[in-house]
């Protein structure tokens, strides 16, 4: 019985709407920029590579998350590597069975002075549109606000959302660290995407506390990103609860991350039951080195999840997605009509 779950678990169609652009990036292609673009390499070997490009074991906090960036970020700020990325991205998503991600990145990131924001912009999403061309998936882009870059950049990447809004652009995020850079910070952004018609997600509740969620919804933050704090705020709770308003929620990212120390002590469980529209999404798969399959195996065999649960857990991913309504609608009818196996 074991095996079938496992099976039929794995055959679903799923969603993936936490997923960074920067932690999917094949060790192969951070090998290929760094050889092309003229940056040292301590081994070609990609096996031995994957010391520096992947999260070890031994992964005690965020920060030590966030090193294995620091390794190959530099090797990302070239135009033929970011449309690369973006376009293995939708191979790779098409391989593990999902039909609709949604691709979030900081376009500032991989800005220099010879690669505007503005052309990261268009690198990705011509990368994108070919990618769901050629291999048949749905892909939404997100534009993350970055904590740490100045304001004058925030508002490049906001201004970039709202002209690609609807041409490959389905909503804003704010990302990067929010306990050095608390979420009502970056309000005038939030009101900037709200008056145009922008969707809102926001990373809260991992390196802070429910005080950060709490803000992100009066900010207007349609989903969380994470959430994992939330249990620590009943009233909260309830409210998140009564508004229907989506968890993101991405299981190996929170205990590499050291935001929970057990996976057992994941709450993911205890908001699916207390009602918590909760979605699974990977959040920087190469980087954690799982896929969005090996999540849902997690978390069914973890918390004992039924193969009925694991279908509504996908359909509530289908409703939080950004995708307009018409389009969302397809989407839903699509993946049930698959889960009649």
């Amino acid at each position: 019985m074991k095996q079938d779950i496992k099976k039929l678990v794995t055959s679903l169609p799923k969603i993936d709407l936490h997923r960074h652009l920067d932690g999917s990036v094949r060790i192969e292609t951070i090998r290929d920029a760094a050889i092309s673009h003229g940056f040292p390499l301590p081994t070609k070997n990609l096996k031995k590579l994957k010391k520096y490009t992947c999260v070890s074991r031994k992964c005690r906090s965020l920060s030590m998350f966030l090193e294995v960036f620091n390794f190959f970020y530099e090797f990302l700020k070239f135009p033929d590597v970011v449309e690369r990325i973006a376009y293995e991205n939708c191979e790779d998503a098409k391989k593990e069975n999902l039909k609709y991600v949604e691709l979030r990145f900081a376009p500032p990131l991989q800005a220099t002075k010879n690669f505007p924001i503005s052309d990261v912009v268009k690198c990705v999403l011509r990368g994108v549109k070919q990618g769901s061309k050629d291999f048949g998936i749905k892909v939404g882009v997100i534009f993350c606000i970055y904590r740490s870059v100045s304001e004058e950049e925030n508002w490049v990447t906001v201004k970039l959302a709202e002209k690609y809004f609807g041409d490959g652009v389905v909503g804003i995020d704010l990302a990067g660290d929010e306990s050095k850079y608390p979420t009502y910070k970056f309000k005038k952004f939030f009101d900037y995407a709200r008056s145009v018609g922008i969707p809102i997600t926001c990373h809260a509740g991992e390196a802070s506390g429910p005080e950060s969620i709490a803000d992100a919804i009066k900010l207007g933050a349609k989903r969380i990103g994470h959430g994992t704090m939330l249990y620590k705020d009943e009233e909260l709770m309830k409210k998140v609860r009564d508004k229907e308003i989506p968890l993101e929620i991405c299981l190996t990212s929170n205990l590499q991350t050291r935001v929970v120390d057990k996976i057992t002590l994941h709450p993911i469980k205890k908001y699916y039951d207390y009602g918590i529209k909760i979605t699974i999404n990977t959040d920087d798969p190469f980087v954690s080195q799982i896929n969005i399959n090996s999540e849902y195996l997690l978390a069914q065999k973890t918390f004992n999840f039924s193969l009925e649960d694991i279908k509504q857990i996908i359909l509530n991913s289908v409703e939080a997605s950004f995708l307009p309504k018409k389009e969302k609608q397809i989407l839903k009818k699509e993946i049930v009509k698959e889960f009649k196996f």
